[in-house]
Order: structure tokens, then C-alpha cells, then sequence
């Protein structure tokens, strides 16, 4: 073999060895955090504007969702939805 072809197969399998060894140490490093479980709380608020659930109960918060609710009620005081027809079996 010439030492051509021996310089042009060792530089081959350098670089599929780089390959391998790249995608490889990628895959473990890449792995997703399992997402943070928040409990629900009636009343409260959570912030996710950091990355992070920060569960909150201020005065300003309470006030917030009750001006939420209220304006929700508000919007839907007129809204209705007609009874579906219950189909009668043919005979």
C-alpha cells in the first residue's frame, strides 16, 4: 500500500472516530431536566418568568386574579350554548 493511501486512511478513520466521540458526548450531556412539579394552590399565583415556578400570595397577586375572574364572569354573563338534540333511534 502506498504511503498515500495509508496518510488518506488514517485520516478517515480519525475522522470518524471524531465523529463518533462528538455525537456520542453529546447525547449524554444533553438530556432534559425532568420538569419541576408545582401543586396547585387556589389563590395563588406561580411565576415562571426566571425558568423556575416561584409560588406567590401577595395582596397585589389576589387582587390580580380576582380582577381576572371578575372580568372572565363579566364576559360570559350572556354566553350560552343551545341544548344538543338527542337523536331518536330509527325503526
Amino acid at each position: 500500500m502506498s504511503p498515500r493511501r495509508i496518510a488518506s486512511v488514517l485520516v478517515a478513520a480519525a475522522a470518524t472516530a471524531a465523529a463518533f466521540w462528538a455525537y456520542g458526548s453529546h447525547l449524554r450531556g444533553a438530556r432534559p431536566a425532568p420538569p419541576a412539579a408545582v401543586p396547585i394552590q387556589d389563590g395563588r399565583t406561580i411565576n415562571f418568568s426566571d425558568g423556575s415556578p416561584v409560588v406567590a400570595d401577595s395582596a397585589a397577586d389576589k387582587r390580580a386574579l380576582d380582577a381576572g375572574v371578575k372580568a372572565i364572569d363579566e364576559a360570559t354573563r350572556d354566553v350560552t350554548f343551545p341544548a344538543e338534540v338527542t337523536p331518536t333511534p330509527a325503526k
